[in-house]
């Protein structure tokens, strides 16, 4: 059973993803037709804020974590870790973030639209960092079965209780879908951590040298997840504060539509996570291969999203989204660049380069930011889009260099499948 392990892992994280699709799928209709452009913008907003500021707080603790993890370091240090510096730095931020917009913020429209919401991210930031970080730790401790469970909690959760809020509250709908988003966050969280206590008997515990190792490698990461989720969000903020709120609903799909083909990276990497960070044997044949097979899969999924993303949008958001198809089709290479670089950070990660990855990503969010003041003000949400696309290829173009100079490899024989991958994958269980 043992040499199947890897395919076993994919064929179940590849399910899962579906699943995951097929359920945010259902939810991203109703959210689309029952609340509209405008009320789906805003909720977009207030969704995508709680990653952005825990990343300002506690950008590099999941990469810390996961490392650490993959080594099989005491667990119970692990989680003070997430615990005092990642959920108690970033509820402190929030706070001040809060006390500020509402002081010197209130003659902003989002601000003032978000309303009483705003002090909802006090308790959620904390919320999904401990979220964030119980799902590293699962991973990057191989528990992938516990990890895909939990994925599915995340994506099923929110979308039953929005059926029953949206059926007990047919006129606040827009409050469902928060109530039911934050039902989500709670539900992984609880069983995140009773799966953990199952596996591991740990206690709680301060070890100082310990948490210096992890402080350590932290800060050199904690730049490229900031960078990582800035380039992920930020079009949604400047979306936000320069267009109409029915554009950043406009937006909001079109990403969300892109976003969906993440799950070929995310299968792949998902039960490699802990190979590719500890680096065993035979690493310098994986992750090529893995490359190869994972863009070749993708690049099929987005020719084929190009060609039906207008009909999908239209057929299952309504018209009223037709406008974000333009901004589906500029988002699409940006999002197949995406599919390297997922893979090749977790190897550079395992090699030791973090430093080097948050200098990456921090080039990737200068020219994104830099794009996006340039072009949302002229082209509207495909703008957005392209800045975005540009700012990933770019990334992805520089960790490409970083790994074929430590490699030695040439960088053409990591873009696409070769027939002697296939018949490798094929003809020999074994290496899979």
């Amino acid at each position: 059973m043992k040499q199947y392990g890897y395919r076993w892992h994919l064929l179940v994280t590849m399910g899962t993803r579906l699943s995951m699709i097929a359920l945010r799928l259902i939810r991203n209709i109703l959210l689309a037709r029952l609340l509209g452009p405008a009320d789906r913008g805003l909720f977009a907003l207030l969704s995508a804020l709680p990653e952005l500021i825990a990343a300002v707080t506690s950008g590099g603790l999941n990469t810390a974590v996961g490392y650490q993890a993959a080594r099989q370091k005491d667990m119970g240090v692990l989680l003070v870790q997430v615990l005092i510096y990642g959920c108690l730095l970033s509820t402190l931020l929030t706070l001040g973030t809060v006390l500020l917009l509402n002081w010197q913020g209130r003659e902003l429209d989002r601000v003032r639209q978000l309303g009483v919401w705003l002090w909802l991210l006090i308790p959620l930031v904390p919320l999904t960092v401990l979220k964030s970080g119980l799902l590293i730790l699962h991973n990057a401790d191989g528990r992938v079965n516990c990890f895909n469970v939990l994925r599915l909690l995340e994506s099923s959760i929110p979308l039953l209780l929005f059926l029953l809020l949206a059926w007990l509250w047919p006129r606040q709908l827009f409050n469902a879908a928060v109530v039911s988003w934050i039902g989500g966050l709670v539900a992984v969280v609880v069983v995140g951590w009773y799966r953990l206590k199952r596996y591991h008997a740990f206690q709680l515990k301060w070890q100082p040298q310990a948490q210096r190792n992890l402080l350590l490698y932290g800060a050199k990461s904690h730049w490229d997840v900031l960078f990582q989720q800035i380039l992920l969000r930020a079009d949604y903020l400047l979306i936000g504060f320069l267009l109409p709120a029915g554009a950043l609903g406009h937006y909001a799909m079109a990403s969300a539509a892109a976003e969906l083909l993440l799950i070929i990276p995310e299968a792949v990497t998902t039960p490699l996570m802990k190979r590719l960070l500890q680096q065993g044997g035979g690493i310098e044949r994986l992750t090529p291969l893995t490359l190869r097979v994972t863009a070749s899969v993708m690049l099929v999924a987005c020719l084929g999203m190009g060609l039906m993303g207008e009909w999908l949008i239209v057929t299952l958001f309504g018209v009223d989204y037709a406008p974000a198809y333009p901004a589906l089709m500029a988002l699409l290479p940006g999002v197949f660049a995406l599919c390297y670089a997922s893979i090749l950070r977790l190897d550079l990660l395992g090699k030791g380069y973090p430093g080097r990855l948050s200098l990456m990503a921090g080039i990737g969010v200068v020219l994104n930011l830099g794009l996006n003041l340039v072009l949302i003000p002229k082209l509207g949400i495909t703008g957005a889009a392209l800045s975005s696309s540009a700012a990933y290829l770019t990334v992805a173009l520089l960790m490409f260099l970083q790994y074929c100079k430590i490699s030695a490899m040439s960088f053409y024989r990591l873009l696409l499948m070769t027939p002697t991958d296939m018949r490798q994958l094929i003809g020999n269980p074994k290496n899979a």
